[in-house]
């Protein structure tokens, strides 16, 4: 009865409510880019990309692409037609560096067969493992981090000026003759965040109809929690300029697009550091994000508005006050509370409290009674007790999410918590995050079920390959919704009845 379009997989949780389904049909994690189509540039190279992790190393990727079109590369979805292979990689979860190095060595014989083939590591494995990955693969041609984005058409002009000055064989990759460029240093704190479109065109694929895209806001993260590497991996906040957002968002909507999701570790700390220039104001009293959000949705061809991340410490009345006074911001919000005990919070460095949490979500529910909450939930994080795992259960149950993203700790190499010395034994974290998930699957399928009679507005994102009058969308409370329709309603917003549902998704007809 139900069905998901393949589009994006996330390789970072074990989640439960609709995006569960995406974990359900994950192969290989990575980012599948159709060709772009040659009626209006001429493409002399081709590049497979793959992608793991979260949205941010999504939309790196998209950034990526563009830079790429300038150099006239197209992406391919054949690792056999590359000229160029690239590996987006993402360290939050255990052993990140061995799944890498593990595709790394299918990819060898690619590079043994044609030494002029590009290889190149990015993203957050890259920026902390990047000297292991340089010795243990010796065949790379480049690895650099998500700071250095910007710097990938000079790396490769590098590289190619390199391979017509040598000729390689198979000794130069067994013997470490080969030395990969490495860039993983940081921005200095003068350096801002730029991504002017006029120098880094977006990537957009005119055959695609995509209706929701990613918008960089801010990089990196000051928060600093004992369990995470961000900080250490993209390094400190940065914004970028308004305009730039406006430009971006102005230029995405011309193509079609419908939906503007605002991206950042933490968006709620948007603009902070830019107060004082010129291309951030602030207005009434306003928060820069918040601003942000009464900007963005003033350009009429938006129609729906989503951000994520927010950390619940620095959210604020105000922002808030954005969900009341702005239709466009949808009725869904990922809050990630990660424990329900105080003292695993106190721990974790997350800066809030049990109370404090519950506190902000009141703040959001005063203004929209109905509005669908998720959140990140990590379980065996050193020193959980039993209390404190119960703890975590009770929040759940008083808050009533429509799903989770539900995390084991792992120990991440740089971070504090690795100094615990109170690990949680492996069988217990499994135990508990088994006991989570249970729980939240009952409350996603009470929550779809109780959808069935009601009228939701409906997205349409995409159209099902095998059947085109079915079509999948996402109500305004982010849930994936089924409608069939014998016309054609991509993009559209449209009035959905629900009569079906299950753990996944609903399913409904135009009313």
């Amino acid at each position: 009865m139900f069905g998901i379009k393949n589009k994006i997989t996330l390789d970072t949780s074990i989640a439960s409510g609709p995006e569960a389904l995406f974990a359900k049909y994950m192969h290989k994690p990575q980012v599948n880019y159709p060709n772009v189509g040659e009626k209006n540039e001429t493409y002399l190279k081709k590049v497979y990309m793959q992608t793991w992790g979260c949205q941010m190393n999504v939309a790196d990727s998209e950034r990526m692409l563009g830079l790429l079109g300038t150099l006239n590369y197209r992406p391919t979805e054949n690792l056999n037609d590359a000229d160029f292979i690239l590996l987006n990689t993402c360290h939050i979860r255990e052993k990140a560096r061995h799944k890498v190095v593990s595709r790394l060595g299918e990819i060898k014989p690619l590079k043994e067969a044609n030494p002029n083939i590009i290889i190149a590591v990015a993203g957050c494995v890259a920026q902390a493992e990047s000297q292991a990955l340089a010795k243990e693969v010796p065949y790379i041609d480049m690895i650099f981090g998500p700071d250095q984005i910007e710097e990938l058409p000079q790396l490769i002009e590098k590289i190619i000026k390199k391979n017509d000055l040598e000729c390689k064989t198979e000794e130069t990759y067994t013997t470490h003759k080969h030395k990969p460029y490495v860039l993983t240093k940081f921005d200095n704190k003068e350096q801002g965040y730029s991504i002017p479109i006029d120098v880094i065109p977006p990537y957009y694929d005119e055959n695609k109809n995509e209706v929701t895209r990613y918008v960089n806001i801010i990089k990196g993260c000051n928060n600093f929690c004992t369990f995470c590497v961000v900080p250490y991996t993209r390094g400190r906040e940065k914004s970028r300029p308004e305009n730039e957002i406006i430009d971006e968002i102005n230029f995405l909507v011309k193509k079609g697009v419908k939906e503007i999701i605002l991206l950042g570790q933490n968006v709620n700390s948007y603009g902070l550091d830019l107060i004082g220039a010129a291309d951030v104001h602030s207005s009434n009293g306003k928060l820069p994000f918040a601003d942000l959000l009464h900007t963005v949705s003033n350009i009429p061809e938006v129609e729906r508005i989503r951000f994520t991340t927010s950390n619940p410490h620095d959210f604020t009345p105000q922002l808030a006050d954005a969900f009341a006074k702005l239709p466009k911001v949808t009725n869904s919000f990922h809050l990630a509370v990660q424990s329900g005990s105080d003292r695993i919070l106190d721990r974790m460095n997350r800066q809030y409290t049990r109370a404090e949490y519950f506190e902000r979500v009141q703040w959001i529910r005063n203004v929209r009674p109905e509005i669908a909450f998720s959140t990140d939930i990590i379980v065996g994080f050193p020193g959980e007790t039993d209390e404190d795992f119960a703890n975590t259960l009770s929040l759940v149950k008083e808050m009533q999410y429509a799903f989770i993203y539900a995390f084991k700790y792992s120990i991440r190499k740089g971070t504090p918590a690795t100094r615990f010395k109170d690990q949680v034994p492996e069988d217990v974290k499994d135990r508990r995050l088994q006991i989570l998930l249970d729980l939240q699957k009952k409350e996603t399928e009470r929550q779809n079920l109780g959808e069935i009679g009601k009228v939701r507005d409906v997205l349409i994102l995409y159209k099902n390959r095998k059947d085109e009058n079915t079509w999948y969308g996402r109500s305004n409370e982010g849930r994936l919704v089924k409608v069939h329709s014998p016309r054609n309603i991509m993009g559209l917003i449209l009035p959905v009845k629900i009569t079906a549902a299950n753990l996944t998704a609903l399913e409904g007809h135009l009313a």
